[in-house]
């Protein structure tokens, strides 16, 4: 591809590797909510069928989506200011669904609301409510899928040609529906693991109940990250074979990476079908820090010879930088005292 057509990229305030690290680490805290608010809510609409439900994970669902919005600006910047030219030039292509993720989202997060505050007094309502805010999660998660597909694929660009009214989504890459399964069954594994991890806290649950339900929610765990590893190895090889052999020792940080992310979802695996509820909260951690470096290494891989961060000029200016370190770890602490403060009950508050 002719590198000269890219639109020029920004010049940058410190080293790009500033950038990349705290992309990395912010993306981490975002996906890891995502997964929550997406696979809990699948998870609430399977209970609710089964008439099983719990409000002690569900019931959070509206603050989770809350703290996954806020959550979603930093990473969301930090792309902007590595690939900002490649990032903006593919939503500009599917611009009429990329600007519609604003009011959908809205949307979402309201109906989260309904659902919750209406689970006893109108149950029709709140069903509705419940799979309307899905759907429209989904919604989301796929046009994001897209967008940083299509990021990665320049190549596509010229489909602008032949559509030019905002609205060209990437569906014949063949990568795109095991991506997309892909994280929906990551949700569904991390979101059955969180949940097990609030009723093993919940204070109105009787021990004997809380053990029963761990080792179901532990079971969801173990069955969705079964099938994950069947769509994982389908998403490895609808990639680009430039892309998939650098994971089967074409580089060889990438195979280690993805060697630790197979053998860790083993573990996942044993941890959770034997109900071992510690270990398996800390395998899933690490299998999602594993499965987001593995995401940076197939994004440079599917723009080597076209963009790398490393190619972005320096102009020195550490300040910003520094004040957002400073506001970053702030606005953690804070959300961190909301979510203490969440838990206490209401007549200890002041």
């Amino acid at each position: 591809m002719e590198t000269n057509l890219l639109p020029a990229p920004d010049v940058l305030s410190v080293h790009w590797l500033w950038f990349q690290i705290l992309l990395v680490v912010t993306f981490t805290l975002h996906i890891i909510l995502v997964n929550l608010i997406l696979g809990g809510s699948l998870l609430a609409i399977w209970n609710r069928f089964k008439k099983t439900e719990t409000p002690v994970f569900s019931g959070k669902i509206p603050i989770f989506v809350a703290l996954t919005i806020n959550l979603g600006v930093p990473p969301l910047l930090f792309l902007q200011v590595l690939y900002g030219h490649l990032f903006y030039t593919s939503s500009v292509l599917m611009a009429v669904y990329w600007i519609a993720i604003i009011p959908i989202l809205i949307f979402a997060y309201y109906g989260t609301y309904i659902y919750v505050k209406k689970a006893d007094k109108a149950p029709l309502l709140a069903t509705i409510s419940l799979w309307t805010s899905t759907i429209f999660l989904l919604y989301i998660a796929f046009v994001f899928v897209i967008n940083s597909t299509l990021t990665q694929l320049p190549e596509e660009w010229i489909s602008y040609f032949q559509n030019k009214g905002g609205t060209f989504l990437l569906l014949n890459e063949p990568s795109i529906w095991p991506r997309f399964l892909h994280f929906i069954f990551a949700s569904l594994a991390v979101a059955a693991i969180g949940k097990s991890v609030f009723i093993h806290f919940a204070k109105k649950l009787k021990p004997e109940d809380k053990k029963v339900a761990i080792q179901k929610n532990l079971k969801i765990a173990a069955v969705a990250t079964l099938i994950q590893v069947f769509v994982g190895f389908w998403f490895w090889l609808s990639m680009p074979e430039a892309v998939w052999k650098i994971f089967m020792g074409g580089q060889l940080i990438s195979t280690l990476f993805m060697v630790a992310g197979w053998l860790i979802a083993m573990a996942i695996l044993y941890f959770s079908f034997t109900g071992k509820l510690v270990p398996t909260l800390v395998a899933i951690v690490l299998e999602v820090i594993v499965m987001v470096l593995i995401r940076e290494f197939a994004r440079n891989a599917y723009l080597k010879g076209i963009f790398h961060p490393s190619d972005l000029a320096t102009q020195y200016q550490i300040s910003p930088l520094l004040i957002f370190l400073i506001i970053f770890i702030v606005g953690l602490g804070l959300i961190y005292y909301m979510i203490q403060l969440s838990q206490k009950p209401k007549n200890s508050r002041l």
